[in-house]
């Protein structure tokens, strides 16, 4: 059992596989990324947002290394990405009752990003960019994200994990999770 942000969580075994396997992650150059999308604008769907993400990581790689070749970027960057929705969604599709009201999908995700200990050519700032500005390549969904921001993490500790990936302690599904670690 872990407290954090006055939240109680009960850590079942599918969460420590998640838990365990951020923590695996790199630490000297660790960084985080949040991508809400807005409830103004047509959002990106879970498919889309995979893609660009990916395609993001392929083209900062491309356009940096003079030698770049496929799979470069998952040789240089490990990541380990939680999709989740709005906490009104969230509990909207784990309940019985009708609900009358519109209720908004509220898609985003919460990037853990890394590069490996002894290789310091990966400018994160830069990168993080580029994923930003793939994100939001579609013409028609340029303005999908209403709020995007990152940290570097100097200390990573169990329970910004999970109260960053709090929607799996009900139920495990490995489509909200894009890793390659």
């Amino acid at each position: 059992m872990k407290t954090y942000k006055e939240r109680t969580y009960f850590i079942q075994s599918h969460q420590l596989k998640i838990l365990e396997e951020i923590k695996s992650l790199p630490r000297k150059r660790l960084h985080y990324v949040v991508g809400q999308q807005s409830d103004l604008h047509p959002n990106l769907t879970l498919r889309e947002m995979k893609n660009l993400i990916r395609r993001g990581l392929r083209r900062y790689f491309q356009e940096t290394s003079l030698q770049y070749h496929q799979g470069l970027e998952n040789e240089l960057v490990k990541f380990y990405c939680v999709f989740e929705t709005k906490k009104d969604f969230f509990h909207s599709q784990h309940q019985n009752n009708v609900i009358d009201v519109e209720v908004d999908m509220g898609l985003h995700f919460h990037l853990f990003l890394t590069s490996p200990d002894n290789y310091h050519w990966v400018s994160f700032p830069q990168l993080i960019h580029t994923l930003f500005t793939e994100l939001t390549s579609l013409k028609h969904k340029q303005r999908c994200l209403s709020e995007y921001d990152y940290v570097s993490i100097k200390e990573l500790d169990d329970n910004f994990i999970l109260y960053h990936t709090k929607q799996f302690m009900f139920r495990p599904t490995s489509e909200m999770v894009m890793k390659n670690i």
